[in-house]
C-alpha cells in the first residue's frame, strides 16, 4: 500500500487546509487504496512554534509592516530559518514517520520543506520530499531546495521565482492551483450565461476574510446606496463580526437587501449565486472565484506572500483592484453597464485561466511518485 504524508498548517488561514481537502477528495477518488496521513507541522513543535501558528491571523492584521519585514527576512536567513524549525520539530516527526511509515512527504507550507529534508538526511531516511507551492507569485525561497524531489508551481511567475532561487528546470513542475472539486464545475454558470438584461439587480459575494467589521461595514454601506445591489456577506468562523455586522446593516432601510452568514460549509453554493466578489487578495478565494468564472474586486492583500495577488489579477484581466472603498461605486456602475458588458469580458478571461484539472494532475504525480518509492523501498537488495 502506497503512504502518502501531508503537512500542512491549520491556523494560519484556510488555504493551506483547502489545498488538502482537494488533493484528499481526488485521492479518495484516483486511488483509494492508497493511505494518506495529515499533520499540522506546527504542531510538531513546542509551544513558541504552536503559538505563532494560532496568532498568525491577528499578528499578520494588526502589524502588517512587520509581518512583511518578516516575510522578507525569510530569504536571507533560510538557513537558520530551517535550522530551528528543525530542531523544533524533530522528535515529533519522526515520531509520526515510524507510527505512518511514508512513501513520501508532501509540505504544503514553506517552513516544511527545508526543515523537514534537513532531518531526513541526518537520520538517514530516503523519503521523496515535494514541495507543494500555496502562493501565486510573491513566493519565498523557503519553498525551494535543491534535495527536494521536485517542486509543484501553481503559476508561471512561482516557477520564475524557484529558478531564480537556484532550482533546475526539471526539477520544477507546472501545475495550476490546486482547487477544490466542488468549484471545477465543467460548466460554470458565468455571468456572460446571465445578461444584465434580463433583470435590474446585481447579486455582490461579500467575502470578509480577515479584513475587519469595520472595513467590511464600510464596504457594505457603500454598496447598499445604489437601490439595484443585493449583497450576501460571509463572516466566517467570528461571531462577534457576524452580530457587530447584523446590528449595523439589518436596522438599516437597506436591511432587505442583506443577507449575512457566519461559517459556511457550502461556500460553492454563495459564490455560484453571485454575480461579482468582493475579497481580499486570498490565493485559494480568487482561484476559487476564477474556476467558477466570477469576477472579482480585490479590496486588499496581507503583506508578504499577498502582496503581488492585486496585480496579478489586473495581469490577467480576472477583476478588479479597489483600495479605495470610495471608489467601489464608480468601479459596480462601470460593471453594470452596457448589460454587464465588463462582467461578461472578466468571466471569458477567467474561463480561459482557469485550470480546473490541476488537483487532479498533482495527485496522478503525487500516486505516481509515491508508488515509485515504494517499489524501490520494497526491492531486494542484490
Amino acid at each position: 500500500m502506497n503512504r502518502i504524508l501531508f503537512i500542512t498548517s491549520k491556523h494560519t488561514g484556510g488555504g493551506h487546509q483547502s489545498i488538502i481537502k482537494a488533493l484528499s477528495q481526488q485521492l479518495l477518488l484516483l486511488s483509494p487504496e492508497t493511505a494518506f496521513s495529515v499533520i499540522d507541522g506546527f504542531e510538531l513543535g513546542q509551544g513558541f512554534l504552536r503559538f505563532s501558528s494560532r496568532s498568525y491571523d491577528s499578528f499578520a492584521i494588526k502589524f502588517p509592516a512587520l509581518w512583511g519585514l518578516i516575510y522578507q527576512l525569510s530569504t536571507p536567513f533560510k538557513p537558520l530559518v530551517n535550522l530551528f524549525i528543525a530542531r523544533s520539530i524533530r522528535k515529533s516527526l519522526l515520531k509520526q514517520i515510524h507510527i505512518f511509515h511514508p512513501d513520501i512527504i508532501v509540505s504544503v507550507h514553506n517552513l516544511f520543506v527545508g526543515s523537514v529534508i534537513h532531518i531526513l538526511r541526518q537520520e538517514g531516511l530516503d523519503i521523496p520530499v515535494i514541495s507543494l507551492i500555496a502562493d501565486l507569485d510573491h513566493v519565498t525561497s523557503l519553498w525551494a531546495d535543491k534535495r527536494a524531489k521536485y517542486i509543484l508551481c501553481p503559476t508561471e511567475e512561482s516557477r520564475q521565482r524557484m529558478l531564480k532561487a537556484g532550482m533546475a528546470e526539471d526539477q520544477l513542475i507546472l501545475t495550476g492551483f490546486p482547487v477544490r472539486r466542488e468549484f471545477c464545475d465543467a460548466n460554470p454558470d458565468v455571468p456572460f450565461h446571465r445578461p444584465l438584461k434580463d433583470r435590474k439587480d446585481l447579486s455582490v459575494l461579500l467575502i470578509s476574510g480577515s479584513q475587519g467589521s469595520a472595513q467590511v461595514i464600510r464596504i457594505a454601506r457603500t454598496l447598499l446606496k445604489n437601490q439595484n445591489i443585493r449583497i450576501t456577506i460571509i463572516a466566517g468562523h467570528n461571531a462577534h463580526l457576524k452580530k457587530t455586522m447584523e446590528k449595523a446593516l439589518y436596522s438599516s432601510s437597506a436591511g432587505n437587501r442583506v443577507t449575512i452568514y457566519g461559517f459556511v460549509r457550502e461556500m460553492s453554493t454563495r459564490m455560484k449565486e453571485a454575480d461579482l466578489l468582493i475579497i481580499r487578495a486570498s490565493p485559494n478565494v480568487l482561484m476559487e472565484a476564477v474556476n467558477l468564472c466570477k469576477p472579482v474586486i480585490v479590496t486588499g492583500a496581507l503583506r508578504g506572500q499577498e502582496a503581488k495577488n492585486p496585480q496579478f489579477v489586473l495581469k490577467y484581466e480576472l477583476g478588479f483592484v479597489c483600495r479605495d472603498v470610495d471608489h467601489l461605486p464608480n468601479i459596480i456602475s462601470a460593471l453594470m453597464k452596457n448589460q454587464g458588458e465588463q462582467l461578461k469580458q472578466l468571466a471569458e478571461h477567467q474561463y480561459r485561466f482557469r485550470k480546473p484539472e490541476s488537483a487532479r494532475r498533482i495527485t496522478e504525480r503525487l500516486i505516481q511518485t509515491a508508488s515509485e518509492a515504494h517499489t524501490s523501498r520494497s526491492l531486494p537488495i542484490a
